[in-house]
C-alpha cells in the first residue's frame, strides 16, 4: 500500500514538473498565452521601461548624487529662510524700541528671539575734529616732538580733520594706548567706536497670525520684518559694519589695562 502511494506522489510530482516547464499554466496570468508568459526577457520588458534606464560610470554616478545632496541642502536652507522673519540691524536703544513695538501690537512676548553680533577691530584712539587744516598740522608736530605716530583720518567724513593714533581689535587695547598717551603728556585724544554692536530680531518659524501682525509694523530703523535671506538685510547688515556718522566717547582709561604705545597696536 505505501509502494502504490509513493509511486502516486512521485508521478504527481513528474505531471507538476513538467506542466511548469511546458508553460502549462500560462492561459491563468494576466490572459497571457505560450511561453511569453512567464519568460525572460519578455517579462522583464513589461515591468522596466528599458529607455528609462541609464547606466553611470562610479564618476558619474557619485557627481549625480553629490549635486541631488547639495540641491536637497540649499532647498533646506530656502525654507528656512522663508519659514523665518528678522528685522533690523539696531543699536540698544532701537532694539529696545523695535520690542516695545512688538508687545504694543499684541506679539506674545518672548515668541522672538535676539541676536547681538560683535564686531571686532572697532575702536580708535583719536584727536579732532579740528576746525582748519592748521590747527591739524600744529597738533600732528606736537605728537611729533613727543615721538607719538598718528595718522591723517581720510575714509571717514565725519571724522575730519583729524588724527587717527591706533584701531584696535578691543576697547581694552585701546584704553591702554590711551593711558600710554596721557603719560606721555598727550590730554586731548579720546577712544571712539567706529562700529558699535548691532542687535537683530528674529521670529524662527511664525505662524499665519504672527505673520500677518508683523506685516507693515514700523520699526525704528530698516525695513520691518522680511525674510532672514532678503537682500535688504544683507545690505543693512553690511552699512551697520561701517564707521558711525556720531562717534561715541568714551574717555575713561581703563586702570587694570597695560600701558602699551599705539605704534606697536594693529593698526588698520
Amino acid at each position: 500500500m505505501l509502494r502504490i502511494v509513493a509511486l502516486v506522489l512521485l508521478l504527481a510530482n513528474v505531471l507538476l514538473l513538467s506542466a511548469t516547464l511546458l508553460g502549462g499554466f500560462d492561459l491563468l496570468s494576466d490572459g497571457a498565452t505560450g511561453a511569453q508568459a512567464q519568460r525572460e526577457p519578455q517579462r522583464l520588458q513589461r515591468q522596466v521601461d528599458p529607455g528609462a534606464v541609464q547606466i553611470l560610470s562610479p564618476q558619474a554616478a557619485s557627481a549625480a548624487l553629490a549635486a541631488a545632496a547639495a540641491s536637497a541642502a540649499e532647498t533646506a536652507v530656502q525654507a528656512a529662510a522663508a519659514a523665518c522673519l528678522e528685522a533690523g540691524p539696531f543699536n540698544d536703544a532701537d532694539a529696545d524700541a523695535a520690542e516695545r513695538t512688538l508687545r504694543d501690537a499684541g506679539v506674545t512676548a518672548g515668541s522672538w528671539q535676539t541676536r547681538k553680533n560683535e564686531v571686532s577691530g572697532v575702536f580708535m584712539v583719536y584727536m579732532g575734529r579740528y576746525t582748519d587744516p592748521e590747527t591739524l598740522q600744529r597738533k600732528r608736530e606736537e605728537l611729533r616732538r613727543r615721538k607719538v605716530e598718528a595718522e591723517t583720518i581720510s575714509d571717514a567724513a565725519d571724522l575730519q580733520p583729524g588724527l587717527n593714533l591706533g584701531r584696535f581689535d578691543d576697547k581694552r587695547s585701546a584704553d591702554a594706548a590711551l593711558a600710554w598717551l596721557m603719560q606721555r603728556g598727550v590730554t586731548s585724544a579720546k577712544v571712539i567706536m567706529l562700529r558699535p554692536a548691532h542687535t537683530m530680531i528674529r521670529f524662527g518659524a511664525p505662524d499665519a497670525a504672527t505673520r500677518a501682525r508683523l506685516a507693515g509694523l514700523p520699526m525704528p530703523v530698516g525695513p520691518g520684518f522680511v525674510n532672514c535671506a532678503s537682500p535688504a538685510h544683507a545690505a543693512a547688515a553690511s552699512n551697520a559694519g561701517k564707521p558711525a556718522t556720531s562717534a561715541e566717547n568714551t574717555n575713561t582709561a581703563s586702570p587694570q589695562a597695560k600701558p602699551a604705545a599705539p605704534s606697536s597696536a594693529a593698526k588698520r
